[in-house]
């Protein structure tokens, strides 16, 4: 599940992206975030895994303060978030799979990770 309670996101020069935001979304619950360029939905989605530290509030995933959580502890939780953007950090020479299992690599050894040595488990999900 993910939380997000009295979320907000003031940038320096004094933009409001997000403003006292309230979300829950359930397990395996299906949810499409819409709104006009400019909106905060990039800064939603990236505040979710911490790429966009907030100003206020507190974000949840499974009950663990990402918020708050140290670089080891957030290393951890971000094996369990995927953030696929529409364009900007895809590999075009690669498949729509290879680039989503890249999202794997950081549990990866080095060598596999070059070699993009994927498991089978990996292939399934």
């Amino acid at each position: 599940m993910i939380e997000l309670r009295n979320v907000s996101k003031i940038y320096k020069n004094g933009v409001h992206a997000l403003d006292h935001v309230n979300l829950t979304i359930q397990d395996a619950e299906f949810v499409a975030i819409i709104g006009l360029s400019g909106a905060g939905k990039s800064t939603l989605l990236r505040s979710i895994n911490r790429l966009n530290e907030i100003t206020d509030g507190e974000i949840l995933i499974d009950g663990k303060s990402i918020t708050k959580a140290n670089k080891k502890e957030l290393k951890k939780i971000r094996t369990q978030i995927g953030l696929i953007s529409q364009s900007f950090n895809l590999v075009k020479r690669n498949t729509v799979q290879k680039n989503v299992l890249s999202g794997k690599l950081g549990t990866y050894s080095t060598l596999k990770s070059t070699l993009g040595l994927f498991s089978d488990k990996d292939y399934q999900l």
